[in-house]
């Protein structure tokens, strides 16, 4: 893998010069730069992104921006997932390319990969497509997340009396290092035009669904928190409550508007990867005088 990584970054830094906007494909030993032009210290996000940057979880562009308000695309979430997690598969696949819209070598194929054998992001279509440039929904990710790691929401409480210590988590370790910033958190769609598809993408056998995740126990009530927890699809209450008490969810500019349905930008997705590392004791709270902190929902 780090012989890809490598490849890619060669292949980047020769195509910089005619194609802007492509992403720096750091192997495992390369810095990347925790501070980012367009991310001032009086940006919502600013803790989460600079936080994330200095774990080599995240990394920004060839021009020193991280680009915070661009929407996330599934491959890229993909990759953030397997920079911060270390969980253990629950279905196998050969390779990412059984998905006839992943190239075999495209950059984030072992991303996808392990993103989908470990149970934190699904295929679409029948299983044939991951769709690795399609946009993420804010409620995709928070079903990725808790899926993933294996959250389950309290049974039905009142929301001011629902500790987050009611959350069944199921937690396996995290991820320490690995491949660290082999396939950073940026727009990759400009890669494309050098990937080869592979000639037997549509003859692959289609990857199995998922299965033993099962959202159906009652929950908190979740118009205690949101004001348009009307628009949360009955299949994914469960999930939205089980993030909302682990205190995996921030919401900005309005911490009471979920927009479940809305593109998750990179700097949301950034705050909602960083929630999930303190719920995992990985990182540290946020202390209670940072503004970034007022747009965290939990219960008190």
């Amino acid at each position: 893998m780090f012989d890809r990584a490598i490849a890619m970054t060669a292949l980047c830094a020769t195509a910089t010069s005619t194609l802007a906007g492509i992403p720096v494909m750091l192997s495992a030993s390369a810095t990347a730069p925790t501070e980012f032009s367009d991310v001032k210290p009086d940006y919502w996000a600013y803790p989460y992104i600079t936080s994330l940057a200095e774990e080599e979880i995240l990394a920004g562009y060839p021009d020193g921006t991280f680009r915070p308000e661009k929407s996330i695309d599934r491959d890229e979430f993909a990759a953030t997932i397997r920079q911060a997690f270390e969980e253990e598969t629950v279905r196998q696949i050969p390779e990412a390319s059984v998905f006839a819209d992943v190239p075999d070598g495209n950059w984030a194929e072992p991303a996808i990969e392990e993103a989908y054998e470990t149970g934190f992001m699904e295929a679409k279509e029948e299983q044939d497509r991951f769709f690795p440039h399609q946009e993420m929904t804010k409620l995709e990710a928070i079903a990725a997340l808790t899926r993933g790691l294996e959250l389950t929401a309290s049974p039905t409480v009142a929301a001011s009396q629902t500790p987050a210590s009611t959350v069944a988590p199921n937690r396996r370790q995290p991820k320490k290092s690995k491949n660290r910033l082999a396939f950073p958190l940026a727009s990759t769609v400009l890669l494309q035009p050098f990937a080869i598809p592979p000639a037997n993408a549509q003859s692959n056998p289609a990857p199995t669904a998922q299965q033993g995740y099962n959202a159906t126990a009652p929950t908190t009530n979740l118009g205690e928190y949101y004001e348009d927890a009307a628009s949360i699809p009955d299949e994914s209450i469960d999930e939205v409550a089980a993030a909302t008490e682990a205190g995996l969810i921030a919401n900005y500019p309005t911490r009471r508007i979920l927009n479940p349905n809305e593109p998750l930008n990179r700097g949301s997705a950034a705050a909602m990867l960083y929630q999930t590392l303190v719920y995992l004791d990985r990182l540290p709270a946020l202390p209670e005088n940072e503004n970034a902190s007022e747009y965290i929902v939990a219960p008190e």
